[in-house]
């Protein structure tokens, strides 16, 4: 290589091995680059014209890669990456025969595949710890949220998402950043760049101050009052209590220090009023109050940005908190790193560009990224089946099972919806464990579900009725009804044929019939009917009135008395009036035979 410097700085191990000096030899660039939003990523470019680049390196798909840095320091080799070997390409030009090898963090294995998991009664730390374990992927860092999750009959659901576009999810619900260093994946809060050199300090004394004229090659710096608001207010809705939740906050600038930058003040000057975020998704205080912050930040860190190339430097990494020095203000302060690239050129040497955009993504991955629709199996309604109703709050929520989404998820506790739900009023209809329900999603947020009501299927079809339900010729509906499990019915019949109303056990042997065609009421049981009251009057007004059975009693506790025109007593084979006192019998003429 000409640049002798460039040969002795960079290190590149496979398998724990150093390349060798003939490979190494070859090496026309490299470049790592490292993100806190997204897995770091190497690639190698050898000008291999006898092909031997890939069999005298060891490269091959899978295999351990490790970039570092030799510097004048003490302590070794400083390192850039540790990943593996993702892909390996053959470039053949007019210019002759390249070899390029890729490499990524161990964090891109959270990107294969998709899956649907339940994390139910969990901590969001515990949820980030499980889900890299199932990849494979070390954890290094992860900072508590408290207030999101770790509730019992709570979960978080990964709706048919890659691992990664999960944690993604679950960091932009309380402003959180995930990165890998040393090969392990942290998940981490923003924090102020307390620990940058002071102003004071100068670039030949301190590598992490840049400026200008000495190690800071190129910059360009925006501050910019696009978007800033005074303050932001996230809403929500705790359903347990019936109560709104709301949280306040005021937009910061995470991650940056600079005394010419104050995103507050400028929405004052342009009059801005307050952002205002609502989501019924949100459930309990500690929920608003995480994603009330998260966006207070996001909107305020997008008032600073940096762009820039420095001269080489391995200490310039993502979260690596930096001073600006020498190009005035308002741009001198103190920055939080967010990506770097660490090029290696035979023509430039070793140099180092670095960006400070916060959560905002400026790569092509995230730029394309962000137009997408959040991730997940199913928007709007969907089908489902009721795999539990024994609500611990006695709430009448159920939990589901989705068979075309995955056999083995159970979301947690859904509302159902219930005919003038109210306190202490309105229905009770919950569905059977094993029903088909319709059901929609709140905000897209699998974890917020609401049972809409039942479905019938081609195995759970609609109940036996006592005449048919839609009239074959006028399509009109002849049958509305309400059928238990048991076959217990309310039936509302409009048919021209029966006509009215009929109540009735499921074995059909107690019912009370109002028909309306033949202008009567029907009371049936195989048992005794019984009707008490203060008062009851039967009136058969002109028509006849009977009663009849194996005995008839009539008691009246004080007196009992019968009025008509013509009074007849017979019976057919003895009769017998008696009193425990006189016994009175008058009449215009008595008669006794």
């Amino acid at each position: 290589m000409a640049n002798e410097s460039f040969a002795n700085t960079l290190i590149v191990e496979v398998e724990g091995t150093a390349l060798p000096a003939d490979v190494a030899s070859l090496l026309t660039w490299a470049w790592v680059d490292a993100s806190r939003n997204l897995p770091d990523t190497c690639a190698l470019r050898f000008r291999d014209p006898q092909r031997v680049a890939l069999e005298k390196g060891k490269f091959k798909v899978g295999a351990k890669i490790a970039v570092k840095v030799n510097t004048a320091e003490p302590g070794g080799p400083k390192p850039l990456m540790q990943g593996e070997i993702t892909a390996i390409e053959l470039d053949l030009d007019a210019h002759g025969s390249f070899t390029e090898v890729r490499g990524l963090d161990l964090a891109h294995r959270l990107y294969r595949g998709k899956r649907v998991v339940a994390y139910p009664d969990m901590g969001l730390a515990d949820v980030v710890r499980q889900v890299c374990g199932k990849a494979s992927v070390p954890v290094g860092t992860i900072d508590a949220v408290s207030g999101v999750g770790g509730k019992p009959n709570t979960q978080f659901s990964q709706d048919n998402e890659s691992d990664w576009e999960f944690l993604s999810r679950l960091a932009d619900l309380v402003g959180a950043q995930i990165s890998c260093s040393e090969g392990k994946l942290d998940f981490k809060l923003p924090k102020p760049p307390s620990e940058a050199p002071p102003q004071s300090s100068s670039a030949t004394t301190d590598p992490l101050v840049l400026e200008a004229s000495r190690n800071l090659l190129s910059l360009r710096a925006a501050v910019t009052a696009a978007e800033q608001v005074p303050s932001v207010e996230v809403r929500g809705w705790d359903f347990e209590h019936k109560q709104e939740i709301t949280a306040t906050e005021t937009p910061k600038l995470a991650g940056t220090e600079a005394s010419g930058v104050d995103p507050t003040g400028w929405a004052g000057k342009f009059k801005a009023p307050p952002y205002l975020s609502t989501s019924a998704a949100y459930h309990s205080q500690g929920e608003v109050k995480a994603a009330a912050k998260a966006l207070a930040d996001q909107l305020a860190t997008a008032a600073a940005e940096l762009d820039g190339v420095a001269k080489g430097n391995p200490k310039l990494r993502p979260g690596q908190a930096v001073s600006l020095a020498g190009v005035g203000d308002p741009f001198v302060g103190k920055y939080t790193l967010t990506s770097t690239r660490h090029l290696f050129t035979e023509s430039a040497g070793y140099t180092t560009a670095f960006t400070v955009s916060h959560r905002q993504e400026r790569s092509l991955y995230g730029v394309i990224q962000g137009g997408k629709a959040p991730g997940g199996a199913a928007t709007g309604l969907m089908p489902a089946i009721v795999s539990d109703v024994r609500d611990p709050l006695k709430l009448g929520r159920v939990k589901l099972t989705f068979p075309w989404l995955s056999k083995d998820f159970t979301s947690g506790w859904c509302r159902t919806v219930q005919l003038s739900a109210g306190k202490d009023r309105g229905s009770w209809l919950l569905p059977e464990v094993g029903d088909e329900v319709l059901v929609g999603r709140c905000d897209g947020d699998m974890d917020t579900l609401y049972v809409l009501g039942g479905l019938h299927n081609g195995k759970d079809v609609v109940p036996k009725l006592s005449a048919p339900g839609i009239d074959d010729g006028s399509g009109e509906i002849n049958v509305r009804a309400l059928v238990s499990r048991k076959g217990h019915r309310i039936e509302l019949v409009d048919g021209k044929q029966g006509e009215g109303i009929l109540l009735s056990t499921g074995d059909k042997k107690i019912f009370l019939k109002f028909d309306v065609s033949g202008k009567k009421i029907e009371i049936e049981s195989p048992g005794e009917i019984s009707v008490k009251g203060v008062g009851i009057k039967i009136d058969a007004q002109s028509g006849n009135l009977e009663m009849k059975g194996a005995q008839v009693k009539i008691t009246g506790q004080q007196s009992a008395e019968m009025t008509a025109t013509q009074v007849k007593v017979n019976g057919s084979g003895q009769a017998e009036f008696s009193a425990g006192g006189p016994v009175t019998v008058k009449g215009a003429i008595v008669r006794i035979n």
